[in-house]
């Protein structure tokens, strides 16, 4: 979806409840992708969805509520997708590092303009609203970590310092939203593999 798509929608009325939250939350999360958050207001994301500004504060208090909400659902939805699968121990802990791999770079490829993450946005939010967006990152985080030591307790990885290379795997991750393009000359499925690989390695995985 982009910012002209989500100009041609009708009006919608207050009633709609749920569904015009969503509607606001994935313009919203597209006009502060393509023109930041300090060059989208309340209005535009309102002209944007075919609302007036005051059916928009019928659902958010302020465009910093709006951000707020972005950031949380997406969080939410990643590590409701990622962190059961590191904490499975039914399954060799080199298995569940390709499967969170794929997941977050699949996830970060399609949703793309959820991930509102960086040092401008976060200072955006209160001191509350960052803590709990601090508080979802560190469960992935934590749960990839936990992975990392159990492989390397069992003998599946090699590693000196587990806590390091959990950041090296992870800043490798999140690099890829940065510059990877869908219509460019990289199959996904092909970069997925490269990164597994690459894990791998550098876990000294057995």
């Amino acid at each position: 979806m982009t910012s002209e798509g989500c100009a041609v929608a009708r009006k919608r009325s207050l009633d709609e409840g749920p569904v015009l939250r969503g509607r606001i939350l994935r313009c919203a999360s597209v006009m502060f992708y393509e023109r930041g958050y300090a060059g989208t207001s309340i209005r535009d994301i309102g002209e944007a969805v075919g609302i007036s500004s005051s059916t928009m504060y019928h659902h958010f208090a302020n465009k910093q509520a709006v951000l707020h909400a972005i950031i949380t659902n997406f969080m939410t939805d990643f590590v409701a997708a990622t962190v059961p699968v590191l904490h499975d121990r039914t399954r060799d802990p080199r298995q569940r590092l390709a499967d969170v791999i794929r997941i977050h770079i699949e996830v970060s490829d399609e949703r793309r303009p959820e991930l509102l993450l960086g040092n401008p946005i976060r200072y955006a939010l209160d001191p509350d609203q960052r803590t709990e967006g601090i508080v979802l990152q560190r469960r992935y985080h934590n749960a990839l970590l936990e992975l990392i030591e159990e492989g390397a307790e069992s003998g599946c990885f090699s590693v000196r310092n587990p806590a390091i290379t959990t950041m090296a795997i992870l800043d490798m991750l999140n690099g890829v939203r940065e510059w990877f393009d869908r219509a460019g000359t990289l199959d996904r499925d092909r970069l997925i593999d490269e990164y597994v690989d690459l894990s791998l390695k550098m876990l000294g995985a057995s």
